[in-house]
This record gives C-alpha cells, structure tokens and sequence, in this order.
C-alpha cells in the first residue's frame, strides 16, 4: 500500500537546478529502457534517481515518476493513491512504445482510468533530447505547485493568526464598552450601543473569513449530506434574536418546517450571514425581518425579507461577487458572497428581489433530500 505524500521539502521553482536537483523515480520493466534511464539520469546535475524498493513504492521523496506500459498497470493502485494523497502535483511520464494509442483504448475498456495516470508520454526507442524535454516540463509543473501549496499554507496561517487576534481585541473592546454602562446617559447608551453593534460586525465578519476559507480548502465537490433545514435555521434564528436585540425577527406561518435538504455543516453560516445582512445594513429605527419556508416538491426555498434600504436591481450581481471584479467590486459582500457560493455548492440557487417590507429579499433556494441519507452518502446534481 502506498503512503500518504511527504511534508514538502521546502521545494520551490528552483527545482530541477544543480543546487535542487528533482528526485525521479524511474520503475520500468524494460530492462534495457530502466539502464538507459538510470545511467542518463545519474550524468545529469539537475536530477537524481530515487532508490528504493521499486515494488513498493517507498515512502521517500519523489517529484517525478517514470513508468512504461507493464510497470504503470502493476503499480496503477499505488499511482492513484498517491497522487490523490498528495498535497501537490507529482507528475507521471510513461514511456510508451505505442504509437497508435490502441494498447490505451484497450486498456481502458478494461480498466477504466489508467490512462488519467500519467502527465506526459516519451516514445520509445528513448531519445534523451525528448527525455529532458518532457521532464522539464513536468518539473516545472511540480515545482509550480508545491510553491502553490507552501503559499498557501503560509496564507491559512496568516488567517488563523489574524482572526484569532482580531477576537481577542474584539472581546476586550466589547468588555471595556459593557462596563461603561453605568457611566453614561441615554445619548452615551446609544453611542455605547453602536460600538457593540460594530464590535459584533467584526467578529461575525471573522467567522465569515474563516468559513470562506473552509471553501477554498474543499477539493472538488463538497461532500453533501441530509441535513435537518429546521434544526440548522431554529437554532441560527434563535442566537441572531439575542444578538439583535433591536430587531424583530418574524417567521411567516409562525412554523419552520422539519424538513431534510443536502448541505454540509457550513449549512448554518448560510442563514448567519443573510439574517446578519438583514440587520446590519438596515437603516430603520426598528430593523424587522421576515423568514418564510415554501416546501415544494424536489426543492425548499427560504426567503429572508427586511425593511431595509434594499439592493437596486443593477447592484445585485456585484453584492453577490458575480461580476468580473468579484469580491474586488465595490458593492460586493463578504457575507452574501459566502452564502451565495455555498448554496451554488449544494446545488441550490439564489435570487435578490425587491421586498414587500419595502426592503431586500434574498431568496435561497435548496434541493430536498431523504431524511434516512446518511453523512457518508453524496448527493449528485
């Protein structure tokens, strides 16, 4: 069984140089072919051959993988997991001694697949100007991600640092404003008020980033399960009343309906967000929102609906970050962006549309699931 790919090495796109050489693993099974390669390889100051346990796959650094035909059907298991475990690209170069593509027809009648294995392919008899041509390229590639990779872990680090400090001081700030409640008046009270309310923005706008980055992080699809609309959209209901406690908050029909709808567990910080919304850019003395549930036969759809300012028609695409410019737009939203990503994601829709509080309606609209699905089952569109 193969490993799990190594913690990168602190590669870069210096890869493939003399001071970095690229580590190949070449398994073939054409002796002749293996002898060429090793010995062209080990003259070369820009590569290194692996050793190992060829039959295993060992668990070793490696930024290339030389197979042909025999060897890459032997070792096809061992390919596919490890490069669905890796954290960057690790590219595959097939030495073929078909010309005609009709042994890969064949084989994928058989074992659908194979042919997905490998980046790039060098005919046989070997030509070394051809060789160092298609390893280039594929160090090139692998070098380009693992950098990728290494920016990006130093991104969610800088993220999680950087929200983490931003609710420490935001707990201090809110603390140091509650306790001037005894100090001040009414004018003070409303003043201390719009701190709080403020103080509450910044942390739910943390929670935001956060949950946005959990998006970025899923690789494809996400991995959708059944989940309970009335429980997820009660409780989030439940905690913007006590944060909001200014608003009002009403449920059309008075009931939210128990029904199942495929979604994952940021299914919450879609109804955080838009209820949040409904608040927080709200210019009315008393900000009202109104929460309807339709239940329709393969669908839910949830409308949110404030008296508000509302959002003219030619602003919607630019709130929900669909314009070229994306969240760069002025008029773009972290928090409606998220949602309407998310709900793309479950594969649901969602519309803005003018309110009759006078406001904004934001309209999600949700595919049903069965209620015995379990978390393991995924839904496909």
């Amino acid at each position: 069984m193969m490993g799990t790919e190594q913690p990168a090495r602190g590669v870069d796109v210096r890869l493939g140089t003399e001071t970095a050489p690229a580590q190949v693993l070449p398994i073939l099974s054409h002796g002749g072919n293996q002898r060429v390669l090793d010995d062209w390889i080990r003259r070369q100051d820009r590569y290194e051959v692996v050793s190992g346990d060829r039959d295993a796959l060992p668990e070793v650094d490696i930024d290339v993988v030389v197979l042909d035909e025999r060897s890459l059907r032997e070792h096809r298991t061992e390919i596919r997991e490890r490069k669905a475990d890796a954290d960057a690209i690790l590219p595959v170069l097939l030495v073929s001694s078909d010309t005609t593509g009709d042994t890969w027809t064949q084989t994928e009648e058989t074992q659908p697949g194979v042919s997905q294995l490998f980046d790039e392919v060098l005919k046989t008899p070997i030509d070394t100007g051809e060789l160092r041509s298609r390893l280039d390229t594929l160090v090139r590639t692998r070098a380009q991600s693992v950098a990728l990779k290494q920016k990006s872990d130093q991104l969610l680090l800088l993220n999680r640092i950087t929200r983490h400090d931003i609710r420490n001081d935001m707990s201090v700030i809110v603390g140091w404003t509650e306790q001037l409640a005894a100090h001040t008046d009414d004018a003070g009270d409303e003043i201390r008020q719009r701190v709080l309310d403020s103080s509450q923005h910044v942390v739910d706008l943390t929670k935001a980033v956060r949950e946005f980055v959990d998006t970025l992080q899923t690789a494809g699809d996400p991995e959708l399960e059944a989940v309970e609309l009335g429980a997820v959209a009660s409780a989030e209901l439940a905690k913007r009343r006590e944060t909001f406690d200014d608003a009002e908050f009403d449920v059309v029909g008075g009931a939210i309906p128990q029904v199942h709808v495929w979604a994952d567990n940021l299914l919450a910080s879609v109804f955080r967000n838009v209820l949040n919304n409904a608040v927080q850019h709200n210019d009315s003395a008393t900000p009202r929102v109104e929460i309807e549930f339709e239940t329709r036969s393969d669908t839910v759809v949830v409308t949110v609906a404030d008296n508000g300012p509302g959002i003219p028609s030619d602003r919607r695409d630019a709130v929900l970050g669909r314009t070229k410019r994306g969240l760069d737009h002025p008029a773009a939203g972290l928090g409606l962006y998220l949602v309407d990503t998310l709900v793309a994601q479950y594969g649901g829709a969602l519309r803005i549309r003018d309110a009759d509080l006078g406001g904004a309606a934001i309209e999600i609209e949700l595919p049903n699931a069965p209620a015995e699905e379990t978390a393991s089952e995924t839904h496909d569109d």
